[in-house]
C-alpha cells in the first residue's frame, strides 16, 4: 500500500464514504464495537443492524439473510479482527455465492474497540483470501479516492465482493453508543423489509 499508516483514512471517513453509495435497497449490518457506533452517529436508519457483542458473527448473519432477502444488496461492514476471528466465513459465503453481498473489511490493524491490541492482519491479504474462497471479485486499497471508485463500481456487480479498506486506528472523541436497543434494531429491520417488500 502507499500510504504511511499516520496518513491512512479514519474510520469516520471511510464509513462516511461508504454511506455515500448507499442504494434505496441497501441493508448495513455493522460488526461489534466502534463500527457500529460510528455509523449510527453519522447517519442511523431502519435499514441499519449493528451487532452488538457478536464480533466475528456479521458476515455470517448478512449471508443468511442475503440469502433469503434478493431484493436488497447486503453491505457487511467488518473489522480486521471481526474477520480474522471468523475467517471461514469467506469461505462459507464463497461456497454458497450470494450475488446480493459487499464484504467490506475497515483494517486498523489492532482491536481499537478493546484497548488497540494488535492483530494479524498486517500478513493476511484479505483480497486474496476472499479470491482464493470464491468470491467474484476483491479489492485492496488505502486511498480514500479508489474506495470511492471501487464502491461506484460494484453498485452495479453481482457479487460476493469484498473490498479490504486499510485505516488508521482512532475514533472521535466522546463518540456515543446506539440509544436503540438490540431488539428494537432488529425489530426496525424486520419492519424495513416488510415495508420495502410492498
Amino acid at each position: 500500500m502507499s500510504k504511511k499508516y499516520s496518513e491512512r483514512a479514519s474510520r469516520t471517513e471511510a464509513l462516511a464514504e461508504i454511506l455515500k453509495y448507499r442504494q434505496p435497497n441497501d441493508i448495513i449490518v455493522a460488526t461489534t464495537g466502534k463500527s457500529g457506533r460510528e455509523i449510527y452517529t453519522l447517519d442511523d436508519a431502519s435499514s441499519h443492524i449493528y451487532l452488538v457483542g457478536s464480533m466475528g458473527c456479521a458476515s455470517s448473519f448478512a449471508l443468511g439473510a442475503a440469502l433469503n432477502s434478493a431484493d436488497h444488496r447486503w453491505i457487511v461492514i467488518d473489522g480486521d479482527a471481526a474477520a480474522l476471528m471468523r475467517l471461514g466465513n469467506l469461505a462459507t459465503i464463497g461456497l454458497y455465492q450470494p450475488e446480493n453481498l459487499l464484504h467490506v473489511v475497515l483494517d486498523n490493524e489492532v482491536n481499537d474497540s478493546t484497548g488497540g491490541q494488535t492483530t494479524a492482519s498486517s500478513s493476511v491479504a484479505f483480497a486474496g483470501v476472499a479470491i482464493s474462497s470464491n468470491y467474484k471479485a476483491a479489492y485492496s486499497t488505502d486511498e480514500i479516492e479508489e474506495l470511492s471508485s471501487i464502491l461506484e463500481a460494484v453498485k452495479s456487480k453481482k457479487g460476493p465482493t469484498l473490498v479490504h479498506f486499510r485505516i488508521k486506528k482512532g475514533s472521535p472523541k466522546e463518540l456515543g453508543r446506539p440509544k436503540i436497543k438490540p431488539p428494537q434494531v432488529k425489530e426496525r429491520l424486520i419492519n424495513h423489509l416488510h415495508q420495502s417488500a410492498t
